[in-house]
């Protein structure tokens, strides 16, 4: 029988009543805290007219109101739509539209704008201001209860092929994910997890937050700010970040002075995408342990992670997580796995994956036609069963014939000293089908073309060599670091 997430969070939010759930703002929460500003928050959405599968939207920039308000509508057995308060009136108007939401919980910079489109907008019935839900009084709640395979959670894709698609998770997928999660990183009620991270994405509201809840652990909330952020490891075991932050870090001289009172940390995860090869010994011997590398997305949380104890080869993802099935397909007509060392199609089947993509029924029968979700990403498998990325699909480079993996490509450019960062995209071309064009953030401004030239043809084959290079301030990425290929490639080709 499959587990269901809210079940489960009650019983530990029952069994560690007293202990500390959260600390905001110098405040700290007890889980006994948190479930009565949640079942508050609950009966006033019902009083809202919120019923068992409805959409409560939840934009703003207040993270103890959007907890609350997320917590209020899982008990309201409604289905929770996270959404960056920093969307423009059009992403809101569509997010918003094909949802279906009911109700917007809303913060006073984004309420104008959601009020205004409410005409437009003839499901959602409600704009609640988020405070509301923090101060709502006591009120009969109601138990309306839902099972398992119920939604409780959609998020959107980030949209890189077309509009973003609505990914459905339930309760059983959400137990699943994060309870393999659990157990891969072991977590339990001793951990302390600073939380700098957007709570609108799966990484920071689920892998960091839900995960610390669900093993009865306390999550520090912050925005983040290096030098506080820093500070505040003092007293933590975990930190989850993206690359970005790390970056950051590096950037603070007082970083190595500052690591030495982090003796509490015992785990440092990285997501979104993996820190540069080139940077992560210093960073490490900064840091004074390993920073846990691991894969994963909307459609399936935690796929894979590198082991806390080792190996930790250079590169890799590490080893799919306790109930999760990786496949390499290594051609699609024949339905062949790839072998050890094979660049192939990632797929995936198991517990932790999704539902469905949103009113999306032909979408939805596609992604799992063959009975493995295809997650789009290309990769390979060692002889001991360790997964690489090499980028995505649709990244793919196709020029004169020949396959180029960006990532392959940017590991060499990020090694040239002078370098800070790169991403490599392909664009048309009339002769080669595309054309490799690197995209380049000096860190020595003194670095030019030439010398960058001479660097990759002493390392790369000739047609993995770009082709053109732009020196750029700065790379287009998304709220959790994530660089955004496609904008890059249409700032390339405007030039």
């Amino acid at each position: 029988m499959a587990a269901h997430f809210l079940h489960a969070l009650q019983a530990t939010f029952q069994r560690c009543v007293a202990r500390p759930a959260l600390t905001h703002q110098g405040r700290t929460y007890s889980y006994g805290d948190l479930d009565a500003i949640a079942r508050r928050g609950a009966a006033l959405l019902q009083r809202m007219g919120v019923a068992s599968g409805d959409r409560v939207a939840l934009c703003t920039s207040n993270k103890l109101a959007f907890l609350a308000a997320h917590l209020a509508t899982l008990h309201a057995a409604a289905i929770t739509l996270p959404l960056n308060p920093r969307f423009t009136r059009e992403e809101l108007r569509y997010f918003l539209a094909d949802s279906g939401a009911c109700v917007a919980v809303v913060g006073p910079q984004t309420r104008p704008i959601v009020e205004s489109l409410q005409p437009e907008l003839p499901e959602l019935r409600v704009v609640l201001c988020d405070e509301a839900i923090l101060n709502a009084p006591p009120g009969n709640l109601r138990e309306p209860g839902s099972g398992a395979d119920d939604p409780c959670l959609i998020l959107y894709s980030s949209g890189t092929t077309g509009w973003p698609k609505g990914i459905v998770h339930t309760h059983a997928t959400v137990a699943a994910g994060l309870s393999a999660l659990q157990s891969c990183w072991q977590m339990t009620h001793d951990d302390v997890l600073l939380n700098v991270l957007p709570l609108f994405h799966i990484h920071g509201l689920c892998f960091a937050t839900l995960l610390t809840w669900l093993a009865g652990g306390c999550v520090i909330l912050e925005e983040f700010e290096p030098h506080r952020t820093m500070r505040g490891l003092d007293s933590c075991t975990v930190f989850m970040a993206v690359p970005t932050i790390y970056y950051r870090f590096m950037e603070e001289t007082t970083l190595r002075e500052a690591a030495r009172s982090w003796s509490k940390v015992r785990l440092f995860t990285c997501g979104s995408a993996p820190i540069r090869a080139e940077v992560l010994p210093e960073l490490q011997t900064l840091l004074g342990r390993p920073v846990i590398n691991r894969y994963g997305m909307t459609e399936a949380f935690v796929i894979a992670s590198l082991p806390l104890e080792g190996p930790w080869p250079a590169g890799s993802v590490g080893w799919p997580l306790s109930g999760i099935e990786v496949r390499v397909a290594a051609d699609a007509v024949s339905n062949r796995s790839a072998g050890p060392g094979e660049v192939g199609a990632v797929q995936l089947r198991g517990p932790n994956l999704f539902r469905e993509y949103w009113r999306q029924p032909e979408t939805t029968r596609a992604a799992f036609a063959t009975g493995w979700f295809d997650t789009g990403d290309l990769g390979y498998r060692d002889d001991h069963g360790f997964l690489t990325l090499v980028g995505r699909k649709h990244d793919l480079i196709i020029t004169s014939g020949f396959n180029v993996y960006p990532q392959v490509v940017e590991r060499v450019i990020n090694s040239c000293p002078g370098v800070r960062e790169s991403a490599v995209v392909g664009i048309p071309d009339p002769r080669k089908g595309e054309c490799v064009t690197a995209a380049v953030v000096r860190s020595d401004p003194a670095l030019d073309e030439e010398r960058l030239r001479a660097f990759c043809s002493e390392r790369l084959v000739d047609y993995q060599r770009p082709r053109q290079i732009l020196f750029v301030d700065a790379l287009p990425r998304n709220a959790t670091g994530k660089v955004l290929r496609r904008k890059l490639r249409e700032q390339i080709e405007r030039r």
